[in-house]
C-alpha cells in the first residue's frame, strides 16, 4: 500500500542519509589526515632541498661557475614532483625558474643582507643561515625559492577520493535498496492490521490472528490487536446472543401474555352480548377471567424478577443456614400440597453466603416444579458438604423427562411436552439458574423417563465449625 511504501521509503532514505553522513565524515577526516601527512612529507623534502641547494651552489663556485650559470642545472637537480623551484641573485633578480615564485620575504632578506654587508653583525630582523625562512634557501650569490605545488595534494588525494566516493555511493545505494526491502517486510504486519481495522470499521468482526514478529514494538502492536480483535469478536458474539435471547424473550412473553388477554377479551365480548344477565354463565366467565388474570399477574411478576436478576446490581448476600432454607421449602411445599410425602436432611451445620430472597426463590421454583410435574411422588431435599462447597439436591420420584426436555429445561418459557393442564410460565427454572449463578454457584439437572428428576445446586460454603449432627424431618 502507498502509506506503508512511503514509510518504508522514508526509513530506507533515513538509513542511506545516515550512511552518507558517516561516509562524508570519514572522507573529510581521512583527507585532513592525508593532507597533514603530505605537508609533513613536503616539509621534510624542502628541508633536504635547502641543504642540496647550498651544496650545488658551493660546488658551482668551486668549479669557477657563477650562480647565474649554475642556476639552470640547479633547477633541474632541485625540481621534483609537487615542488616548484626558482633561483634569484642577491638583488632578487630571477636567474632561473618561474618569477611568480618570488617569496614575499625575498625583498626583506635582500635589504637585510645589504645592511649586514655595510654593518657587520646581526641586527634586528636578520636571518642567519641557520634561521632562514622555510622555503627560501640562502646560497652563495643569491637565493633558491621552494614552493610546494598545490596540484600535488590533488594528485595524491584524487585516487583516494575517487575510490572512497565510488564505494560510498554504492554502499549508500545498496543501503537504500536493502533498507527498503527490510523496512517493507518489517512493516508488513502494520499493513495487515490496517486492512483488518478497515474491515472492522465496515462491520466485519470475524476474528483475525496475525503472527507476531517477536518482542519488538510491531510484535507488541500485533499482539495487542490480536487481543483486541478477540475481545471485540467475543463482545459482538455476546451481543448477538443477547439480542437473540431478547427477541425470543419478547416473542415468547408476547405469546404468553396474548393467550390470557385473548381469553379475557373474548369473555368481555360474551358479557357484552348479554351473558351478564345469566348469573350462572356470568359467574363462570368471571371465574375464568380471574384465573387468567392471576396467570398474567404471575407471568408479569416473574418477568420482573427475571429482569431484576439480569441486572448488574450485586445481590445482598448474607450468611444463611442451609437447614433452615430446606425447612422453609418443606413447610411451603406442605402448604401447597399437605398430603405430599416430602422430607429433608442436612449433614451437619452448613452455611452459605447468598441473597436470601433470591436463593429462596430459586429453591422454591425447583420444589414447585417437582410438586407440579411429579404429582403424588415423594420429594427429597438433601444438603451436604462437598470439597469446600455446599451441595443441595432436590430429587423427586416422578415420571422424569426426556433428554430433549432436560437439555432445554433452563430455557425461558420452555415447558416441555408434559405441560398438559399444568399452569405455569416456563420461567421458574430460568429464574432459579440465574439466581444460583448470581450467588456464584451452579445448577444441573439429571432426569430420564420413569426415573424421576434430580436437581443439584452447588454453592460456596461459609466456613463454620461442623458438629456432624444430621438434621432431618
Amino acid at each position: 500500500m502507498t502509506g506503508r511504501g512511503s514509510l518504508a521509503v522514508r526509513l530506507a532514505s533515513l538509513y542511506a542519509t545516515m550512511l552518507a553522513v558517516v561516509v562524508l565524515l570519514v572522507i573529510v577526516a581521512s583527507s585532513i589526515a592525508l593532507v597533514f601527512e603530505l605537508s609533513q612529507f613536503t616539509h621534510d623534502i624542502i628541508v633536504a632541498k635547502h641543504d642540496e641547494a647550498r651544496f650545488l651552489a658551493e660546488t658551482a663556485q668551486r668549479d669557477g661557475q657563477t650562480l647565474k650559470s649554475a642556476a639552470p642545472r640547479m633547477i633541474r637537480e632541485l625540481s621534483g614532483i609537487g615542488l616548484d623551484v626558482a633561483v634569484f641573485d642577491e638583488r632578487g633578480k630571477l636567474l632561473a625558474g618561474d618569477a611568480s615564485l618570488h617569496p614575499p620575504l625575498l625583498a626583506h632578506m635582500i635589504a637585510q643582507r645589504q645592511r649586514e654587508q655595510s654593518h657587520p653583525g646581526p641586527g634586528p630582523g636578520a636571518f642567519p643561515e641557520h634561521r632562514e625562512p622555510f622555503g627560501l634557501a640562502v646560497v652563495q650569490g643569491g637565493y633558491v625559492a621552494f614552493v610546494p605545488s598545490m596540484p600535488l595534494v590533488f594528485v595524491a588525494l584524487f585516487p583516494y577520493w575517487r575510490t572512497v566516493l565510488t564505494i560510498g555511493v554504492l554502499a549508500i545505494l545498496g543501503t537504500f535498496v536493502v533498507g527498503r526491502i527490510f523496512a517493507r517486510e518489517a512493516l508488513r504486519p502494520l499493513d495487515d492490521v490496517a486492512m483488518a481495522l478497515r474491515s472492522l470499521a465496515q462491520g466485519d468482526y470475524t476474528p483475525r490472528t496475525f503472527i507476531m514478529g517477536g518482542g519488538d514494538e510491531i510484535g507488541n502492536l500485533t499482539g495487542a490487536f490480536n487481543d483486541a480483535a478477540a475481545n471485540v469478536h467475543q463482545a459482538m458474539e455476546e451481543r448477538r446472543a443477547t439480542e437473540d435471547r431478547m427477541r425470543r424473550f419478547v416473542a415468547d412473553a408476547g405469546h404468553e401474555l396474548r393467550t390470557p388477554l385473548t381469553v379475557i377479551s373474548g369473555y368481555i365480548d360474551v358479557l357484552r352480548r348479554g351473558a351478564l344477565n345469566d348469573e350462572k354463565i356470568a359467574r363462570q366467565i368471571l371465574g375464568t377471567m380471574t384465573l387468567e388474570k392471576e396467570h398474567m399477574r404471575n407471568l408479569i411478576d416473574r418477568l420482573v424478577r427475571l429482569s431484576r436478576l439480569d441486572s448488574e446490581a450485586a445481590p445482598l448476600a448474607e450468611r444463611l443456614d442451609v437447614a433452615q432454607l430446606l425447612r422453609d421449602q418443606v413447610n411451603a411445599a406442605r402448604r401447597f400440597d399437605e398430603h405430599r410425602n416430602i422430607d429433608y436432611r442436612v449433614d451437619g451445620e452448613l452455611s452459605i453466603f447468598a441473597d436470601p430472597r433470591e436463593i429462596g426463590e430459586a429453591l422454591w421454583n425447583v420444589v414447585e416444579n417437582a410438586l407440579k410435574y411429579a404429582p403424588d411422588a415423594a420429594i427429597h431435599l438433601r444438603g451436604s458438604r462437598e470439597d469446600g462447597s455446599v451441595r443441595i439436591v432436590v430429587r423427586d420420584e416422578g415420571p422424569g423427562m426426556s433428554e430433549l426436555e432436560r437439555l432445554h429445561a433452563f430455557e425461558r418459557f420452555y415447558r416441555g411436552d408434559q405441560r398438559g393442564e399444568i399452569t405455569g410460565s416456563g420461567l421458574g427454572l430460568s429464574i432459579a439458574k440465574r439466581a444460583v449463578e448470581r450467588a456464584g454457584g451452579s445448577i444441573e439437572i439429571e432426569s430420564a423417563p420413569g426415573r424421576g428428576t434430580t436437581v443439584t445446586i452447588e454453592l460456596a460454603a461459609a466456613h463454620v465449625p461442623s458438629l456432624g449432627v444430621p438434621q432431618q424431618i
